[in-house]
């Protein structure tokens, strides 16, 4: 069945729970990486042929899981933002 991109664009977007601090949203990774003093969430592409843990190169970061899901909709998913 095909969606129409304004159909896709009505439809409420949720982060798919893999495990504790890791999510999957639009074949993006998202990870919470906690440092010593310091908590943020990695952004990584999941790969074509891959999962959401083949995604290993972050190379953006934000501050909430709430700020990654909306760069990746801002960034990387104009269409569906």
């Amino acid at each position: 069945m095909l969606i129409k991109n304004k159909e896709l664009n009505n439809m409420t977007q949720t982060a798919k729970k893999i495990e504790s601090g890791l999510y999957e949203y639009r074949g993006y990774s998202i990870k919470n990486i906690k440092g010593a003093t310091y908590t943020w969430w990695d952004i990584a592409k999941i790969p074509a042929s891959g999962d959401v843990y083949d995604a290993y190169e972050a190379h953006d970061a934000t501050d909430t899981l709430a700020e990654a899901k909306q760069f990746i909709d801002t960034t990387y998913c104009k269409v569906c933002a």
